[in-house]
């Protein structure tokens, strides 16, 4: 019973008259513009806060050199997890090591340490390596830095500092179960 051209641009009668006599006023008030906007311009996306997702297998060199030289199309972008404290990317859990705390496959959300007076020692990093890259809790060891695992069966090992890149505090996670 509604009018179309009432619908589409506010004026002339909003039910449609079969021939009635009684008129129908439009509910709209008349300071109020029903002008239908057409101009792709004026729709408004919105758009998603995303941070990137490290590829292990990218990143399995240097982290440095995988967020330095990987492609955008090389990393996944995640949308921002706002829930999280603030991250600046994720990487996927890789191993038992870090059991139970952290589990294979757990997405881990990680912010850069800028100065390394902010490491949090005793707390998870992830250690971008010449050899890799290593998800441990770390220590203070004077010229090196002494990585530990939370699943006993692993051993402890040392890593010298000259040989560290960038570190990267742990700051949250996701798990699907």
């Amino acid at each position: 019973d509604i009018n179309p051209g009432w619908l589409l641009t506010g004026e002339g009668e909003m039910l449609k008259t079969n021939g009635s006599s009684s008129k129908k006023t439009s509910p709209v008030s008349p300071n109020h513009s029903n002008k239908v906007t057409t101009n792709l311009e004026d729709i408004h996306t919105p758009t998603i806060e995303t941070r990137p997702r490290i590829p292990f297998d990218a990143a399995a060199g240097s982290l440095s050199i995988a967020l330095g030289s990987v492609s955008e199309s090389d990393c996944e972008r995640l949308p921002l997890i706002p829930i999280l404290p603030r991250y600046d990317f994720t990487i996927i859990a890789r191993g038992e090591s870090m059991e139970p705390q952290y589990m294979s496959g757990d997405e881990l959300a990680c912010l850069f340490i800028k100065e390394s007076s902010f490491i949090q020692w005793g707390r998870t990093h992830v250690l971008d390596t010449a050899q890799g890259i290593v998800v441990k809790r770390i220590y203070d060891h004077g010229t090196s830095i002494t990585c530990k695992s939370n699943n006993p069966d692993y051993p402890d090992f040392d890593i010298p500092k000259e040989d560290i890149y960038r570190i990267a505090l742990v700051v949250g996670y996701l798990r699907i179960e």
